[in-house]
This record gives structure tokens, C-alpha cells and sequence, in this order.
């Protein structure tokens, strides 16, 4: 099974970054009597940014309260930052208060502190960093207040206990998947004078106005019917999304729009639809028909893996189908493939292994490396003469 790319990346950065080198210039004690660890920024020995103890130990826990300023050494610094992974990782970390003199929050700063409950951002926060809030499994309210201009990629991503999310006035850029895996979600507002985007006809979503695209979902929205795409990740992780009707306005299905949503059973495609992105739909276990209309030209890499597909028909409008599009698809049965596909791209029905049987049209001239393998239930193959390639382990172990 594909890992999200975003994951590996993510993963990747905190390996590079275990080690057991200081990750501070300071120390100094709350008002608590709560050590916290502060950096310098370059160049400048008035403002300090807060961090963590060493880059593979985080030892705050409980509630800490950030002061606007801390006294060091006869000197007052001010406190004027989250560093990146100031807290990652704190397993008993509950509550944080972040004061008035913070502009921004880094990234990763807060990932992976699963007991956190309770986060003050102030009004001066202006910038959430990327992963910023990821993983933060027992947060579940967020107020974002309205001096916050910009959300990163994946800022809330895997907050599986976040329950509401109102959008402020002030934003105007949102990154890629915020709230992705943000199951229990039922309400996303966003205020009703910002200029970049909205929550029309209380449609429990964020859509960037001019652009009619739907950024971010949840498992109570109701697609509006002026909706162009659906974009990268916008139901990504939305356990409990049954189903969803997406109206003839939109013509495009971004990538991992639906990935991981395992309780979706059913799913309405429009006419008006012309692509699939990749991922879109995998790991949607409990989806078992899908009807892909004539639309539809291209079916992105991976689009259906891993899904409860019984059968499906790829219409005579498809050209392209990625790698994997239908791989591990273990209740596949039936599949038909149209006269307007040329090739079968590699892996494409891997370890499909309820399929009994498949037509290839005549259209098809080559067939990619281990196409059908492990098809174990594959009784009989027809393939056209206009054949002139099959790929390395195209049906291999098909008994």
C-alpha cells in the first residue's frame, strides 16, 4: 500500500533531525517554576524564540505558560516566537499559553502532543506553521483568532478529536490538507467577511471564493452546486464520511481527496467530472460501487486502490489509467475496460484476487510489468491482437 508522500517527508525531517546536540542558548524558569528553552535569532540578542531542550528530548509536560519576556543574566529578552518542534513529541504536555508578543507558531511545533487539550493563541499570531498541530489526537477545540493571516500544509492534520473550526476574517492562505484526518470534525465555518474564502449556504466547508474550489471537508458538508474541484486531500482521513453527492459543477477530483475515508459506502460521480487525481479514493474499504461516467478521461495512480470495489466499467472517454489505479481491490470480481484505453500501465489490478475474468480490448497494445499479478482467481484472459507488449510478471501467480 502507497504512504502518502507528505508522511515520508515528514518522517524523513525528524530522522535528520534525532540528535542528541542541544537545541537551546537558554534556560529560564515560568512563573510555574516550568523550565522552558529558548533560542536567539541570528544576529540578535534582544528576542528569543522558544525551542526545545535538545533536538531528540522534549521534557515539558503539564501546562506551560509562555511569558511575553523572560530576565537572563541582568537582561530582559522578549519572547517572540515558537521555534519549529519547540514541543514536538511532548507526550505530557496538556495545556499551553501563548502570549501576546508571539507572531508565529513553527512548524512541527506542536506535532505529536497527543494529551494536549487546551492551546491559547493570541492575537498576534499572525502565521500557523506546517504540521504545526499534527497529530494532536485529544485537541478538541481550536480558536484561531482573527490576526492569523496564513494555515500551512497540514497544520491540524490528524487532530481526530477537533469537533468545530471557524475560519477567521483574516486569512487569506490556506495550505494543502489543514484538517486532513480531523475525523470528528462536523462544523467548519468560515466568517462571512473574508475576502478569499467561504462556507456558502452552510455547507460545513472552506471554498476559495473566486476559484469556486472546495479546499477542506468534513463528514457533515454538503457540496454547493457552483463547486469546480474538489482539491488535494479536502475528505482526506474523514473516517465517518458515509456519503457524498458531488454536484455537475465540478470537473476535477484532486489527489487523496478521499484517501482513508473507510466508512464511505457510497459516492456520487457527475457528468461534468473529467479526472480522477491519484489516491483519491484508496483505502476506501467500505466503498463497493462506484459508476465512473463517460466524463472521465483519466483515472490518476493508485485512484481506487484498496477499496471495496466489487466491479467496475472504465468508460469509452478514458485514456489514461496510473499505475495501481485498481491495485489491491481484493473484492473485485468483474472488470471492464473500453475500447479508447491503449495500455494497461503496471500493476494496474495487482493482487486483485477476486477477479475471475477480463476482457483487454482491441485498442490495447501493451500490457506493463505485473499488470494482473496475483489476480489468484483469474480463470481466463482475452487478449486482442493488437497486442504488441506484455510487461515482466503481467500475470504472474494467476492460478
Amino acid at each position: 500500500m502507497k504512504t502518502n508522500k507528505l508522511f515520508s517527508l515528514f518522517s524523513i525531517l525528524l530522522s535528520m533531525l534525532s540528535t542528541n546536540a542541544s537545541a537551546h542558548d537558554l534556560e529560564v524558569k515560568n512563573a510555574d517554576g516550568v523550565m522552558i528553552y529558548y533560542s536567539y535569532y541570528s544576529n540578535d540578542n534582544t528576542n528569543v524564540y522558544v525551542t526545545s531542550q535538545t533536538y531528540s528530548y522534549n521534557c515539558y509536560s503539564g501546562s506551560v505558560v509562555i511569558p511575553t519576556e523572560i530576565t537572563y543574566e541582568g537582561r530582559t529578552l522578549k519572547v517572540t516566537g515558537i521555534g519549529g518542534m519547540a514541543f514536538y513529541n511532548c507526550k505530557n504536555l496538556t495545556s499551553v499559553i501563548i502570549p501576546n508578543s508571539v507572531p508565529s507558531i513553527g512548524e512541527n511545533a506542536f506535532a505529536d502532543c497527543n494529551k494536549l487539550v487546551s492551546v491559547t493563541i493570541p492575537n498576534s499570531v499572525t502565521s500557523i506553521g506546517y504540521f504545526a498541530f499534527y497529530n494532536c489526537s485529544s485537541l478538541k477545540t481550536i480558536t484561531i483568532p482573527n490576526s492569523v493571516t496564513s494555515i500551512g500544509n497540514s497544520a491540524f492534520r490528524g487532530c481526530s478529536s477537533l469537533e468545530s473550526v471557524t475560519i477567521p476574517n483574516s486569512v487569506t492562505s490556506i495550505g494543502d490538507c489543514p484538517f486532513a484526518g480531523c475525523s470528528a470534525l462536523t462544523s467548519i465555518i468560515v466568517e462571512k467577511k473574508n475576502s478569499k474564502y467561504d462556507s456558502r449556504n452552510n455547507c460545513n466547508a472552506i471554498i476559495e471564493t473566486n476559484s469556486n474550489k472546495l479546499i477542506m471537508g468534513c463528514k457533515n458538508t454538503v457540496i454547493p452546486n457552483n463547486v469546480t474541484s474538489i482539491e488535494c486531500g479536502a475528505f482526506d482521513g474523514m473516517k465517518d464520511l458515509k456519503n457524498i453527492t458531488i454536484p455537475n459543477s465540478v470537473t476535477s477530483i484532486g489527489g487523496s481527496a478521499f484517501f482513508g475515508c473507510s466508512s464511505l459506502e457510497s459516492v456520487t460521480l457527475p457528468n461534468s467530472l473529467m479526472s480522477i487525481g491519484e489516491l483519491a479514493f484508496e483505502d476506501c474499504s467500505s466503498l463497493t460501487s462506484v459508476t465512473i461516467p463517460n466524463s472521465v478521461t483519466s483515472i490518476g495512480n493508485y485512484a481506487f486502490s484498496y477499496s471495496g470495489l466489487t466491479s467496475v466499467t472504465i468508460p469509452n472517454s478514458v485514456t489514461s489509467i496510473g499505475n495501481k489505479a485498481f491495485a489491491g481491490c481484493s473484492s473485485l470480481q468483474s472488470v471492464t475496460i473500453s475500447n479508447s484505453v491503449t495500455r494497461i500501465e503496471e500493476e494496474t489490478f495487482y493482487d486483485c484476487r477476486s477477479l475471475e475474468s477480463v476482457t483487454i480490448p482491441n485498442s490495447v497494445t501493451s500490457i506493463g510489468n505485473s499488470a494482473f499479478y496475483y489476480c489468484s482467481s483469474l480463470e481466463s484472459v482475452t487478449l486482442p491482437n493488437s497486442l504488441t507488449s506484455i510487461g515482466d510478471g503481467a500475470f504472474r501467480d494467476c492460478i
